[in-house]
């Protein structure tokens, strides 16, 4: 059962948030109110260049910072560049007691695939040249994101360059066709239809949506560092999330997969409204970090 919190937040959410017609500038306007928070005073904004690419790396005041969590942020492909997303940072840093680094990649349609993807390679491999241990580093990917992160990570396995320690995935979209069935009870954040055109605006018909490229739950999962994937029961992109996990299961990867009742996609970044079970999921993530990279 949802919390009085997440019922109240839902109630909130516009009936055309993701509506099927929506092209990407109405994403862009509908996102604005979302995003742009302001931070608090203990966690410094801090802009560098890895890898030619412009990153945000974040320290938040008293954390331990040993592990770095490099984060592909969400936005659907199309919005909310960096200087949006910096209390997304604060989040992840106050759970988890992270260091952050969250790279500021192009978004499409102006930019399409694969010029994320390439952003997000060039600042992990920039990151690493700057001296950052990989198996002090840990992978996120939100919403969208969950496909860059993961991508990156066959595309690293692939060239033989270093792993990070472990993929944690917040609700990640790992099949932009959205091809299994559709989850029962109300997502007010996405549609499958919705979720095809931003993976349309991404690709620019470069690739179809089901390519393992993009849509990672079908890809070749062999030799990729352990997975933790905390799944909602409502997320429209659910099935992908359990397709990757079934697949990186039978690839003989470490998967975790975790099933949270009521939960709909993207609920972790509702700390910043008091849902418990944002709390809750942050509190399991940190206690996985943990176990993988320990003090």
């Amino acid at each position: 059962m949802q919390s009085k919190e997440l019922q109240n937040i839902i109630a909130l959410i516009p009936p055309e948030f993701a509506d099927p017609a929506a092209d990407f500038n109405a994403v862009r306007a509908m996102f604005a109110p979302f995003h742009g928070h302001p931070v608090s005073e203990d966690f410094p904004v801090v802009i560098n260049d890895y890898g030619g690419v412009r990153c945000g790396d974040y320290t938040l005041k008293g954390a331990a910072n040993t592990v770095t969590a490099f984060h592909c942020h969400g936005g659907a492909f199309v919005s909310t560049g960096l200087d949006e997303y910096h209390f997304y940072a604060e989040i992840i840093a106050r759970q988890t007691g992270c260091r952050v680094v969250m790279p500021d990649y192009r978004l499409a349609p102006e930019h399409p695939y694969p010029a994320a993807a390439d952003d997000c390679y060039h600042a992990y491999r920039g990151l690493l040249d700057s001296g950052a241990e990989p198996s002090r580093i840990v992978f996120m990917g939100e919403s969208c994101g969950g496909s860059l992160a993961l991508g990156l990570l066959v595309r690293l396995r692939d060239e033989g360059l270093p792993l990070p320690a472990c993929f944690i995935s917040l609700t990640g979209w790992f099949d932009l066709s959205v091809s299994g069935s559709v989850a029962p009870g109300n997502d007010p954040f996405l549609t499958p239809e919705w979720v095809r055109n931003r993976g349309r605006d991404y690709l620019g018909g470069k690739l179809p949506l089901e390519d393992p490229l993009v849509s990672c739950a079908y890809a070749d999962l062999r030799d990729l560092p352990p997975m933790y994937l905390q799944i909602g029961q409502f997320d429209t992109v659910r099935e992908g999330a359990i397709a990757l996990g079934a697949n990186a299961l039978r690839a003989g990867v470490a998967v975790t997969v975790e099933s949270w009742p009521a939960m709909v996609q993207g609920w972790h970044g509702l700390v910043t409204a008091d849902v418990p079970e944002a709390f809750a999921a942050w509190s399991a993530i940190r206690r996985y970090i943990q176990s993988i990279c320990p003090a």
